[in-house]
């Protein structure tokens, strides 16, 4: 194992986040995919929307790669869609997704950034005599939701919406991936395919998402003809 090359994982069951996965030495591949009974992976998850091996990271003359293995749903770097078989370098602090944002992860070379590998919360927690008092704040680790100092209880599908949405922030969300990632239990049985979720029920989800967030309703934005976008700071 390479002791200064990690993944991390940010969203991806059945690990926690923050979950380091460390790279694997010159000449071998660390692969991510889905397990089953005849397949395993290095990193396995097990999201139906994983491919069995769905891509690899790894190391050639002290570089590292990251190539997608012709999965189903694709893999992203930094929100660029990656061509299968095809490999794309990787800086530390590179965003990869898989499966349209089902599987999250960081890769982080500690003798670049230097960092110490502690995961911070995406919305830094305040201490008790420093709250925020305004604006909408968002703990996505803690699913904790707060408008201008006021806890807001949500619904689950409500509450994985926003805390998706808060993930992805001021960066455009499809349709389809608001669909795999609020709606897994819609999956087809046998099939891989997107959820049988219809626009319609994604709108209506939106509707009253922004109706109890109030004067922060406003903050997803539509996105014409692709999805949404939560647009915060």
């Amino acid at each position: 194992m390479n002791d200064s090359l990690y993944i991390r994982i940010e969203a991806g069951d059945p690990y926690d986040t923050g979950s380091l996965m460390p790279l694997k030495h010159e000449g071998e591949a660390l692969v991510f995919g889905r397990s089953s009974q005849t397949n395993e992976t290095d990193v396995s998850f097990i999201s139906p929307y994983v491919s069995r091996k769905h891509a690899e990271i790894y190391m050639q003359d002290g570089v590292s790669f990251i190539r997608d293995l012709d999965s189903k749903h694709g893999t992203a770097l930094n929100n660029q869609l990656l061509e299968p078989h095809m490999p794309k370098q990787l800086q530390s602090g590179d965003v990869i997704s898989l499966a349209k944002g089902v599987i999250l992860l960081t890769y982080l070379n500690t003798q670049e950034d230097q960092s110490d590998l502690t995961m911070e919360f995406t919305s830094p927690i305040q201490p008790a005599e420093s709250q925020i008092t305004s604006g909408l704040h968002i703990i996505p680790e803690r699913r904790q939701i707060s408008i201008d100092g006021e806890p807001l209880f949500l619904s689950g599908k409500h509450t994985d919406l926003l805390v998706f949405l808060y993930r992805k922030k001021n960066q455009a969300v499809s349709s389809d991936e608001i669909k795999i990632q609020i709606w897994p239990e819609r999956m087809v049985a046998g099939s891989n395919d997107i959820p049988d979720v219809g626009n319609d029920e994604i709108n209506a989800l939106v509707y009253r998402l922004r109706k109890k967030l109030g004067p922060y309703g406003d903050a997803i934005v539509t996105v014409p003809r692709y999805g949404y976008m939560l647009q915060i700071n």
